[in-house]
């Protein structure tokens, strides 16, 4: 057993790690497609987003141009009042614009918006972004201007053109706007609200954020600032100012230099992992306990086919013995017949009183020994028992009262019976022995006391047909029988019991019952904690008919004269049974093969058949008795047998059937009975 359990978890293993190791495949490269479609969509966004930012940057610049362009500005001597009016009533039609400030070419502010006319002005705050512009002769937009993080306010950001005349740089003309709509363009419906969009200026410094505002005028984190010098796009590694790991997307505009940034957080991004991870181990769960629940079926499997095999050999064995003990039991009861019947001629002869001892004493004899091959007869399943439909707690409680007297007092008989009608089909007779057979050993077992419980209950049979029936079992609280023991309590002659006190045929009725009902017996004990035998017997097709009165006895109607054809194989049997006839008034013609009876019963003027079951040559006594019933279909037929397999056929086809030994006085009344017209079909009484 431990070399099956090691190939079993063996087995398990097999069968797991290719199921974990897909699993683990599977997941990652679920975790990469996931993650690449991420990266994809976050290069999506950001180049959405920049799209969107430059065309607002670019508009003001638009703007700044198209007020550059104002004849105030004109000659040598611009009229710079009007200018400022202008400038006062443009900034006033863009709600978004702080201040409009001009400035020559050496640095000095010329207009500033907010500012009367004259009014002595600061030097420029962004002289960088101002010198680019002088330098260049293209537009330009500075460093963020006002509060930063830490001040109240929106910070601004200064966008400057040249003002040309004459195709040189005259002016350098600057509008302060307010980033508050840049912020707006970094949403989008439908973003993933975990993901951090934000703008970073050419200065490095955070222009807008959507989800923390509190970071805009701040610098950018340094794998910020390093991407940004590194390439114009991309996915780094980022940081958050509180020290949390990012993944980021960005693209930087060639035209502006801002960039527009998209941060991942790196549990967000590692989510599909974590997802993997909990998706791996519900399979590797899964695989782990199908993997069980398939070693558990496996090994329930092959514990059943070892029981089955185990089945196979000793229903092989017992059947061997079972036509070992019908052949041992058939010559028996042969010979028992011819004690049995000479003893009855010596009877009807001797009238010596002195001489009936010894008479009384040889039958007595000669009734144990029908005792024991009646239980021999009852393991080989050869009697013929007559089956009839009945129902099982009906019979069960008819036999309550004999099992209780004979297990004694001190034993509390206890029953738990499925309620209801349960029809089966079994002979009474032998199904009362193999109770009584079952409550004998289990009163040996209990020396002391104990308790019979009989139980049935409604099951499917275990022989995997798929058929109905009842498990009708009988459990006792004694000694219970060994282990080594247990294979073979069935089998003739075995027993556990003391010499002198058990013949060991109980268990082996038991078991003939109930293969002769189409079912089974099996038993369950322990040493020490009692025994269990269970009889398993099929649901009958039929229902159980009701209680008709029989015919009545006729006694002793007589047929004097009538011819009886006596067929038999055994010549001191049918000897004795001639004599008897002959006694009682029949004539009878004997014969030893079954062709020789048909031959007699051709030459007409039979009254009836009597004939054995069991005999040498092609035809036996059923076929003689169905061919004479073929040819003269009112001819009466009676069939006797000491064993054979085809008694319980014979039976079932209407025979009247009398088991060897019987009295041969009782055949004489079932033949008058039989030529009187009152058939019988039943079983002649055993001596």
């Amino acid at each position: 057993m431990p070399q099956v359990r090691r190939r079993l978890v063996l087995l398990a293993l097999a069968a797991l790690l290719p199921l974990v190791a897909l699993s683990g495949v599977l997941s990652f490269l679920l975790l990469r497609q996931q993650q690449a479609a991420m990266r994809a969509e976050a290069t999506h966004e950001v180049e959405r987003m920049l799209g969107a930012v430059d065309r607002e940057l670019l508009t003001q610049i638009e703007l700044l141009k198209v007020l550059a362009e104002t004849p105030t500005l004109d000659g040598d001597k611009p009229d710079l009042p009007a200018f400022q009016g202008f400038a006062e009533r443009f900034r006033g039609q863009l709600p978004l614009w702080h201040r409009i400030i001009l400035a020559d070419t050496d640095g000095h502010m010329l207009v500033r918006t907010g500012s009367p006319f004259g009014t002595p002005l600061p030097p420029l705050v962004d002289e960088r972004s101002y010198r680019r512009v002088l330098d260049t002769g293209e537009p330009t937009i500075g460093d963020l201007a006002g509060p930063g993080p830490s001040g109240n306010g929106m910070p601004r950001a200064s966008f400057r053109v040249p003002v040309r005349r004459d195709g040189a740089i005259r002016y350098v003309l600057t509008g302060v706007v307010s980033i508050k709509p840049l912020t707006a363009l970094l949403g989008k419906t439908g973003l993933d609200p975990e993901w951090r969009p934000y703008l970073v200026d050419g200065s490095d410094r955070i222009a807008a954020s959507l989800r923390t505002p509190g970071n805009v005028g701040a610098r950018a984190m340094p794998p910020t600032v390093l991407a940004r010098e590194a390439g114009t796009f991309g996915v780094y590694d980022g940081i958050s100012p509180e020290g949390e790991p990012l993944v980021t997307a960005f693209r930087k505009s060639n035209r502006t230099g801002w960039s527009v940034h998209l941060a991942i957080p790196l549990d967000v991004y590692g989510r599909p992992l974590t997802h993997a991870a909990w998706v791996l181990g519900a399979a590797g769960i899964a695989a782990a306990l199908m993997t069980a629940a398939f070693v558990l079926l496996l090994r329930r499997e092959l514990r059943a086919q070892r029981q089955d095999t185990l089945a196979q050999e000793r229903a092989v064995r017992m059947e061997a013995l079972g036509r070992m003990t019908g052949g041992v039991a058939h010559d028996f009861n042969n010979l028992l017949m011819i004690i049995l019947g000479n003893l009855e001629m010596l009877g009807r002869r001797n009238h010596e009183p002195r001489l009936e001892r010894y008479v009384s004493a040889i039958r007595k004899a000669a009734e144990r020994g029908t005792h024991l091959t009646r239980e021999l007869l009852a393991f080989s399943r050869g009697q013929g028992a007559k089956s009839e439909v009945v129902d099982l707690n009906e019979r069960l409680l008819a036999t309550l009262t004999m099992i209780r007297q004979s297990v004694s007092g001190h034993i509390e008989v206890w029953t738990d019976l499925v309620p209801g009608r349960h029809a089966v089909r079994l002979d009474p007779l032998q199904f009362d022995l193999a109770l009584l057979n079952i409550a004998a050993n289990a009163r040996d077992a209990m020396p002391d006391g104990g308790t019979l419980r009989i139980t049935t209950r409604r099951i499917l049979l275990p022989d995997r047909t798929g058929r109905e029936g009842i498990a009708l079992s009988l459990h006792d609280t004694g000694s219970g029988i060994p282990a080594e023991a247990l294979p073979h309590v069935f089998e003739p002659f075995f027993t556990t019991k003391d010499v002198g006190k058990g013949t060991g045929l109980g268990l082996s009725q038991v078991y003939g019952f109930a293969k002769s009902s189409n079912g089974s017996a099996d038993i369950e004990s322990r040493a020490g904690h009692g025994t269990t035998v269970t009889l398993h017997l099929p649901l009958a097709l039929e229902e159980v008919p009701k209680q008709a009165a029989g015919p009545a006895d006729t006694g002793t109607v007589g047929a004097a004269q009538a011819l009886v054809v006596l067929v038999d194989d055994n010549d001191e049997v049918r000897t004795v049974t001639a004599a008897f006839l002959e006694d009682a008034g029949f004539r009878v013609e004997q014969a030893n093969a079954a062709q020789a009876g048909l031959d007699l019963l051709e030459r007409g003027g039979v009254d009836i058949l009597v004939s054995d079951l069991v005999m040498p040559g092609g035809m036996d006594g059923l076929a003689l008795a169905n061919e004479a019933r073929r040819r003269w279909p009112g001819l009466p037929v009676i069939l006797v047998s000491g064993y054979s397999t085809t008694a319980a056929k014979a039976t079932e086809l209407g025979y009247t059937l009398y088991m060897k030994p019987y009295e041969i006085a009782e055949l004489v009344r079932g033949i008058r009975n039989h030529l009187a017209g009152n058939q019988r079909p039943a079983l002649g009484k055993p001596v």
